[in-house]
This record gives C-alpha cells, sequence and structure tokens, in this order.
C-alpha cells in the first residue's frame, strides 16, 4: 500500500477510535436479544452453509426471518473468538465504519473530488453522530456492512472502464447478502455512469449486476411479498403518505442531526390532504425543480443518491417509521453532494469543515455516552418522545430488573395510557405482579395481552407459567403447546415446560424438555433439573453427573448440593454426602426449615 493511501486511511482509522472509543463497553439492545444473544444458531460455525439457504436463522423467533447470511456469518466469527463479550461485537462495528469512511474517501477521489476535499469526505462520515446508531447497535451492522460492499461496488466499476466488473458484481451480490438495502447498488452504479461518464454509458456494462439482482429477488420473493402486499405492517396509503413526511425529516436530519434518539417522535399519515403530507409534498416538488434546474448531472447525481438509497424504506412498510441507522448509505451522498458544491469554492469551505468535523466528533461522543445501557438509552428516548409507548415499557423493563418495582409499574401505566389495548405493557404488569404474588392480577394482565394479541408468545408463556405455580399443570400445557407453534427455540419455555410436565409427574416428557432446553441454552438451572427428572427415573449415576454438570457451570448453586448429598448417603457415601450438604449450607440462603434439616442429617453422618 502506497503512502498516498496508507496516510488518508490511518487519519480515518484514527479518527474512527477517536469518535468511538467511549463506545467498547456499551451493551447490547432490544433486537441484539433475538438475533444475536438468544440466537443458537450463531453459537457454531457450523451453520455458516445453512445461514444461505434458511432465512428463519437470523432470528430465534418465528416470523422474523431476514435473508442476511453475511450478517449471520460475522455473528458466528464474533462469537467463536470470544463468545458475548460485547467488546469485540463494538471493534468489529468500529471497523466496518473505518473501512465504509476510507471507501468513501477513495470514490470522491474517484469522482474527481480533490485529495483533500475527498479526505474531508472520510473524515466526516466517520465521526458523523448519524452513523452512532450504527455503529453501538449491533444488529445494525447490517447497515455498515451493506455499505461497505456498495461502496465497494462503485469504486471497483469506475476502476473498469468500458466493461463490467466481476469485483464490483461480487461486491453488489455481497451487499445484497447483508441487507435488501443493497438492492439500490445498480441502480447508483447506472446513475454514477450517467452523471461522470455518459458517453461509455451502455446498456451491456450494467445487464450483470441487473441480473444478479433479478436472481436474488426472485429466491427470496416470498420475503418480499409478504413485507409488501400479504402481511404489510400498513396500508399502502399509509406507507407512501408517512414517508412523505419521513424524506423531509431525514433531510432536515441531513442536515442538522439534532436531536437523536432510538425512536423518534413522528406519526403515522394516512391521507395525502393532510397539513403536514402536502407541506412535504410541496416542499419535495419545489426542491426537485430547482435542483432540476439548477444542478448538472453531477449535482443531480449526488442527490439522486441520497433518494435512491432511501427508496427501499419509504417504499416498504417497517414497524418504525423513521430510524437513524437508514441515513448510513444516504450521509454517504449527502456529504458527496455538500463537498462538490464546496469544491466550486474550496479556500471558503475549509473553514467550514473543520468546525463542522469538531462539531460532529462532539454529537458522536455524546450519542455513545446516551447508547451506553438500555436504561440510558431508552431515558433518552422518553424525554425526547413522552408520547411514544415503546421508551416507557423498555423502561419498565429495566426498572424492574433493578429492583425499581414502583418506577416499574409506573411506565407501564404509562404505556397503557398511550394505548390501552398494548400487549406487551399488559404481559410486562403481569410479570410485576406475578413477582410481588399478585397472582390473581397477572392472571388477569396476561388474558388481556392475549384479547389483543392471542399469538403473543410472552403472555403464553408467562401465563402458562403461572398456571403451574398455581397447580394447574393441565391448563399450563394447553399454554405451551399454542407457544411452541409461534416462540420458536427458547430454552426458558422449555424448561418451563417441563415443570408442567413434572407437576403431572410426566417424567420421560420433562427430561426431553430440559435437554432440550440445555442444547440452546447450557445452564445450571436446566442441568438441575435434568439431573432431578432422571433421579425419578431411576437412573442414579446418571443424576449424580448432571448435579455435578450443574456445580460446574454454578459452584454457588445450593440445590445440586442437596441432592448430591441425598444420593451419597442413600450409596453409603458419608464423607461424600457430608461435603455436599456443608457445601449446602454454604450457599443456601433460602427456606431456613430446609437448612435446619440439611444440619440434622449432617450431624447423623457424624454418629456411628
Amino acid at each position: 500500500m502506497s503512502l498516498r493511501v496508507a496516510g488518508p486511511c490511518l487519519a480515518i482509522l484514527l479518527a474512527a477510535a477517536l469518535a468511538f472509543a467511549n463506545s467498547l463497553d456499551n451493551g447490547f439492545h432490544f433486537d441484539d436479544e433475538h438475533s444475536l444473544v438468544e440466537n443458537p444458531h450463531v453459537r457454531s460455525l457450523g451453520n455458516v452453509p445453512a445461514f444461505f439457504v434458511d432465512p428463519q436463522l437470523f432470528s430465534r423467533n418465528p416470523g422474523s426471518q431476514m435473508y442476511r447470511p453475511l450478517v449471520l456469518v460475522s455473528y458466528a466469527l464474533n462469537y467463536r473468538a470470544g463468545g458475548y463479550a460485547v467488546q469485540g461485537y463494538h471493534l468489529v462495528n468500529i471497523g466496518l465504519h473505518a473501512l465504509a469512511a476510507c471507501l468513501l474517501w477513495g470514490l470522491l477521489g474517484a469522482l474527481g473530488l480533490s485529495g483533500g476535499s475527498a479526505l474531508a469526505g472520510g473524515l466526516l462520515f466517520v465521526v458523523h453522530p448519524l452513523a452512532a446508531e450504527p455503529v453501538n447497535y449491533i444488529s445494525s451492522r447490517s447497515e455498515s456492512l451493506a455499505a461497505v460492499f456498495v461502496l465497494g461496488a462503485l469504486l471497483l466499476h469506475l476502476r473498469a472502464p468500458g466493461r463490467w466488473s466481476p469485483a464490483a458484481l461480487a461486491c453488489v451480490a455481497g451487499g445484497l447478502l447483508s441487507k435488501e438495502s443493497a438492492a439500490v447498488a445498480p441502480a447508483l452504479l447506472l446513475a454514477c455512469d450517467w452523471a461522470f461518464r455518459p458517453a461509455g454509458l451502455r446498456v451491456g456494462r450494467h445487464a450483470p449486476y441487473w441480473g444478479f439482482l433479478g436472481l436474488y429477488l426472485l429466491l427470496t420473493g416470498r420475503l418480499a411479498a409478504e413485507a409488501l402486499y400479504e402481511a404489510p405492517v400498513r396500508e399502502w396509503a399509509a406507507q407512501l403518505c408517512t414517508q412523505a413526511k419521513a424524506l423531509v425529516y431525514y433531510l432536515r436530519l441531513l442536515v442538522l442531526p439534532h436531536p437523536l434518539s432510538a425512536e423518534h417522535p413522528f406519526a403515522v399519515s394516512s391521507s395525502p390532504f393532510e397539513g403536514a403530507v402536502l407541506a412535504s409534498l410541496l416542499l419535495l416538488a419545489v426542491l426537485g425543480w430547482v435542483w432540476w434546474r439548477s444542478l448538472g448531472r453531477q449535482g443531480l447525481f449526488w442527490l439522486a443518491w441520497v433518494g435512491l438509497a432511501l427508496l427501499p424504506t419509504l417504499v416498504v412498510p417497517l414497524n418504525l417509521l423513521v430510524a437513524e441507522r437508514r441515513l448510513y448509505l444516504p450521509l454517504a451522498g449527502a456529504l458527496g453532494f455538500v463537498l462538490w458544491l464546496l469544491g466550486r469554492q474550496p479556500l471558503a469551505g475549509r473553514g467550514l469543515l473543520g468546525a463542522a468535523w469538531a462539531g460532529l466528533l462532539l454529537l458522536t461522543l455524546q450519542r455513545n455516552q446516551v447508547w451506553a445501557d438500555e436504561g440510558t438509552l431508552w431515558a433518552d428516548a422518553r424525554d425526547k418522545g413522552p408520547q411514544l409507548v415503546r421508551p416507557h415499557l423498555r423502561l419498565g423493563v429495566v426498572y424492574r430488573q433493578r429492583g425499581e418495582l414502583g418506577m416499574a409499574e409506573a411506565a407501564y401505566r404509562r404505556a397503557l395510557e398511550l394505548d390501552p389495548h398494548n400487549a406487551p405493557a399488559h404481559n410486562n404488569l403481569g410479570n410485576l405482579w406475578r413477582d410481588q404474588g399478585r397472582l390473581a392480577e397477572a392472571e388477569r394482565e396476561y388474558l388481556l395481552a392475549l384479547e389483543t394479541l392471542p399469538r403473543y408468545p410472552e403472555a403464553l408463556i408467562n401465563l402458562a407459567a403461572l398456571y403451574t405455580r398455581q397447580g394447574r399443570p393441565a391448563l399450563a400445557l394447553e399454554l405451551y403447546g399454542r407457544a411452541l407453534e409461534v416462540s420458536g427455540e427458547r430454552p426458558e419455555l422449555y424448561a418451563n415446560l417441563a415443570l408442567a410436565q413434572a407437576a403431572l409427574g410426566r417424567w420421560a416428557e420433562a427430561e426431553a424438555s430440559l435437554r432440550r432446553a440445555a442444547s440452546l441454552r447450557p445452564e445450571a438451572g436446566v442441568y438441575f433439573g435434568l439431573g432431578d427428572a432422571v433421579e425419578r427415573q431411576g437412573r442414579i449415576e446418571e443424576a449424580l453427573a448432571l448435579y455435578q454438570e450443574a456445580l460446574r457451570l454454578d459452584p454457588q448453586y445450593a440445590k445440586p448440593y442437596y441432592h448430591l448429598g441425598l444420593l451419597y448417603e442413600g450409596q453409603g457415601r458419608r464423607q461424600e454426602a457430608a461435603e455436599a450438604y456443608t457445601s449446602f449450607l454454604r450457599w443456601w440462603r433460602e427456606d431456613p426449615k430446609v437448612a435446619a434439616e440439611v444440619r440434622r442429617r449432617l450431624e447423623g453422618l457424624k454418629g456411628p
């Protein structure tokens, strides 16, 4: 690598390290749970081939399938290298972001910007606060990974004048295997030739790119059909009206990236005659006419880049109305447009760019602090959008985990004030009542959640566990059966199912459920339950091994010591039984009557 290339790339890498050094210890967030932390498929490199043929492996949850095999491959490699140590995932995200910035620098230079302007583009991109979400939010790796391939395709295409580039085609493929939004890559390549090399624009040169896109759409057409017309999140009229407003909102964020939030206060619009929709359409029409009349092909290319990169999320109905991560690739085009304009007045723009870089860096450092954990993230979102339901829901979960039950209740009740039929709010409030022993109230909340969403997995599982606790295991088994149809492979579901089966004396079935739970997430409690199920079937030596495995996973787990003591005592292994009982007493913090019984047994072992 020459110094001409190494120098700018090193500067961009150092800027990335400076901008995101305070993000390395930030935690996992919302979708990371089902697609990464609780997704058993990413824990083995042996699943890599299956990632390319089965979209359901993207998530543990049925119905959350997405075809992003390269993202899953990156997760599997991360897990192989360091398990769920979050720093490794952040390092990969930062590295991908720095690589995207380096490719943008190279692309800007290849499209005629001066060396200083091109480097400014890379440096502005790498510290921009609109990149904070794709870098901090591990699941948003799909954005940066797809952008790396799209930028690489553009750069490689430009370096192959007069013909199509196999390397560029490979990048188009890589982008599509990372995220669906990379489907705009062939259009960007075509627009690039139209703007910068119109004399060499030939259909044959672009046919391979469009052909691969067609093949991709053919293979993933089922997912697209479901999202577009079989089961869309919202009707098309509402989607188009809402996204007309969103486009103006995105343009504003590109110009002034403040305030930023995990969930922006943005409402659905269902009619083109609403004031905000009409104003947005009028503004877009005026801007489009002015830009068309005043800008040449190159200026229009950069603006077309922004529009094309946003097109997939404008057309496809998604749960979140607007999201900062969707601006990752459009941001590259917006910076290209600004630098193209300033290229006409290079001296006037230098001081402005320097001040902008410093200001953007400070905003990004502040934004990283917001992404520290679920509490800071959703408190920020609630403060900026108090009328939004999800921030209150997420904060309720955080408060409950911290033991701040009064604050958790207030958060859930506020969510229900905003949306009285919100199933997750009823379910979470039910969890709160269950933890406090208010079982009748908990049951009522779970049933209210299921009235709204009859196939809501969390409410089905929670209500079933409640029925088991109330001594109604037959009802619990019925609910678990419904949950298994819709919830996917969840270790807690199988562990809870085993409790209901055990309550009915179905020990072989309980054993099978616990073995499935252990295969998904090997935990001490699961192995203890498995040991108990095996012991009930008379397989003592196997039970001993399972209790010991539970203690290997958690040496401070008291219950296995008690069962080991009983089994050792029954086999006449007095010394081992005494050691097990002693360890039990060391770690037991629950019912004192049980501790008293163990002391009596321990005293008995000391006798003749």
